[in-house]
């Protein structure tokens, strides 16, 4: 059995862990305990180690700023998240309830303002050089999230307004992550634009992943109820392509116009995605993206933390959680 595409940096991933736990301590314990119980409720860690890897590819021989970087953009991360849990009025996130449901919504806001604040701190004592990086991709996912706004229950998004929305959502902070690490050991521009396309590229199809596990994924595995996109009347890329479908398209137009959706609607709406060939084209694309992704490391010198990268972008579109 092959290693998971983390195990070489698996030390690392801890003392970043050990950073956020650290950083996140307040003068306010009731503070301190809700900042520790996003961070404790875990995931993929996914943009601390696009930083800790490329540092390594370029040849960064002193790990400590690249994990405290990473650690600074999964800060960063975590407080995107309380308040996107916030704006779509999200009960659960990876198998437990949002922050704002287990404290209170005024308190949420508070704690993700509070770990913006930690992180754009951490970074800017570490890497000064980078901060553009975060500000750009920060602004990104704002405006992302605009669009995405403006597309809920509209039957008439196209596949390009989709990526518009993941560029900012995901890919952009994935992009500056890797980037970050490239900076922080600096290497010369090559390796930047390469690093950073082979992020934004995996980060593209990471998006189009997690998206298509709303219509067909394990809620044990995912640690959400499938149709959670579908109830928020978000314009993914299963129900886009699904929508196109000659048969079963027009009455997923309705269902998905519907503001005001019952549950009877998610079960119909997925069973009609699910009988289109929209799954198979969403994994195919994102297939695309990862290849894409792939053929921006020919310039990266091969080691141990390159071959992890491309174990990475493969366990994109492999990953059933």
């Amino acid at each position: 059995m092959s290693e998971p595409w983390h195990s070489c940096i698996s030390g690392e991933l801890e003392k970043v862990e050990e950073i956020m736990m650290h950083d996140l301590k307040s003068e306010n314990p009731e503070l301190t305990e809700m900042c520790q119980y996003v961070i404790a409720s875990g995931g993929k860690r996914l943009r601390p180690a696009l930083c800790i890897l490329s540092y390594g590819a370029v040849g960064g021989d002193d790990m400590i700023t690249p994990i405290k970087v990473g650690a600074a953009f999964e800060i960063i991360h975590s407080a995107t998240l309380i308040h996107d849990d916030i704006n779509d009025q999200g009960e659960i996130r990876r198998g437990r309830k949002t922050l704002h449901k287990e404290y209170t919504i005024s308190k949420a806001i508070i704690a993700g303002d509070y770990m913006f604040a930690v992180g754009f701190r951490l970074l800017a004592a570490e890497a000064p050089q980078i901060v553009d990086y975060i500000v750009e991709a920060s602004a990104a996912m704002g405006a992302g999230e605009f669009v995405q706004k403006d597309f809920e229950h509209a039957s008439n998004v196209r596949e390009e307004d989709y990526i518009h929305i993941i560029t900012g959502k995901t890919a952009k902070l994935f992009e500056a992550s890797s980037k970050s690490g490239v900076a922080v050991a600096n290497a010369d521009s090559s390796m930047l634009e390469a690093l950073g396309n082979f992020s934004f590229n995996i980060g593209l199809a990471f998006q189009i992943v997690d998206d298509t596990l709303d219509v067909t994924g394990d809620p044990h595995n995912t640690g959400k109820a499938v149709g959670t996109d579908l109830i928020e009347g978000k314009p993914t890329l299963p129900v886009i392509y699904a929508m196109e479908d000659k048969v079963n398209g027009p009455r997923l137009i309705e269902l998905f116009e519907k503001t005001d959706v019952t549950m009877e609607d998610v079960r119909e709406a997925l069973e009609l995605i699910r009988a289109t060939d929209s799954v198979d084209r969403c994994l195919a694309r994102a297939s695309e993206y990862v290849d894409k992704a792939m053929s921006y490391l020919g310039v990266i010198p091969d080691s141990v933390y390159k071959r992890s990268l491309l174990s990475l972008a493969q366990y994109i579109v492999s990953r059933d959680r």
